[in-house]
């Protein structure tokens, strides 16, 4: 590991920038209606002109701005590149240390109340940024000279932490399972709101089957993104990056499917939310970079990681995309704990942030005893 090198950071998005969105608001160029304009087909025009009259004039960046500037945010400087985060101390540090990666369309902002509240519970909390979103730097080469989950070791032990927690979903649960299979003399457990696919599929429960044939169905309706994201994403990058209409329909559309809110985005995203999230990839220009990880993957793969005797806990939510049976999980990880809530989804940091800090918290202090 180099020498880590931290600083302060704060968020400061140029007037003209701010100027420039509202423009390029104002000045949409929409595609010409369909006659039934429902989510069948995609993102509901209505509900997206709503948001983005909001966006034009009302959303007060400034005022988010500020309070994010009002978290430990810091960058950290180690390998091929800068790597955003929050550092979120507890006041009483008796638990173990925790590090925390969000998926996609996610960013560090959906998981910082989660945060928090497992600092209140005597947790130090570690939340980075992933290569290439908001205010992380993409890695340099493809494939990337040093993997994410090593830049997160390095990242941990740096700041002093020689035993740890890591939590993920997502691309985060990815993330989170090699960290921990490449380096389990310092990560203590994972915590998981996704599984790998299992290498050995004999003997299928009828859950297991069940499960595996969601996928394919999922895969069938709503998979066209992820096929995209991996095979053409910089055909999709071009207009997304010169569309801030384009890029907040692309992520909006999965706020809604994935979460548990009953086709009402607005019953668990309120419009500034989901604004936010939005701003955050436009003013930092990294909607292109987020899909790295999808092309990575796909375009250069790599070992499938041994999860060995790793104590592991796993996070079903009803509404996410997949929700593994605890029997299936266990055909990859050392499963020692397993929670299959009544309400939630894949946006679990920000839907039902109390559960799940109740939950990493009763795992990691598990391990701690």
């Amino acid at each position: 590991m180099g020498m880590l090198e931290i600083a302060d950071f704060a968020i400061a998005v140029p007037d003209d920038d701010i100027a420039d969105l509202r423009r390029r608001l104002t000045a949409t160029r929409w595609p010409s209606p369909w006659p039934d304009h429902d989510w069948a087909a995609g993102t509901d025009r209505e509900t997206l002109e709503r948001l983005i009259g909001s966006w034009a004039d009302g959303f007060d960046w400034r005022a988010h701005e500020r309070r994010l500037n009002a978290e430990p945010q810091r960058i950290a400087t180690v390998g091929e590149g800068r790597v955003h985060f929050l550092h979120v101390r507890a006041q009483d540090p008796v638990g173990l240390p925790l590090i925390l990666t969000n998926g996609w369309p996610s960013t560090f902002a959906e998981m910082i109340p989660l945060a928090h509240l497992l600092a209140d519970r005597g947790h130090d909390v570690v939340m980075p940024s992933l290569p290439g979103f908001t205010f992380s730097d993409p890695p340099a080469q493809m494939p990337a000279e040093v993997p994410t989950h090593e830049r997160w070791h390095d990242l941990m032990t740096g700041l002093g932490y020689r035993r740890y927690v890591a939590h993920g979903g997502d691309l985060g649960a990815g993330v989170t399972s090699r960290l921990g299979a490449a380096h389990p003399e310092s990560v203590a457990g994972i915590h998981l709101m996704a599984v790998m696919g299992a290498a050995d599929h004999h003997d299928l429960t009828p859950d297991e089957q069940a499960y595996l044939a969601g996928i394919d169905a999922w895969s069938q309706d709503g998979g066209a993104y992820e096929h995209q994201q991996q095979t053409r994403p910089l055909t999709l990058a071009y207009g997304l990056s010169d569309s801030p209409v384009g890029l907040l329909a692309w992520i909006l559309e999965k706020f809604r499917a994935w979460s548990d809110c009953g086709g009402d985005v607005s019953s668990r995203f309120s419009d500034d939310e989901i604004l936010l999230q939005a701003s955050l990839y436009w003013f930092t220009g990294t909607i292109g970079t987020s899909f790295r990880p999808y092309y990575d993957f796909s375009a250069y793969p790599t070992p499938r990681p041994d999860m060995g005797a790793l104590p592991t806990a796993v996070a079903a939510f009803p509404a996410d995309i997949a929700v593994p049976p605890r029997e299936y999980a266990a055909r990859t990880y050392n499963v020692v704990q397993y929670t299959r809530f009544d309400r939630g989804g894949h946006f679990a940091p920000h839907e039902e942030p109390d559960l799940l800090a109740r939950d990493i918290h009763t795992f990691a202090a598990s391990l701690d005893a």
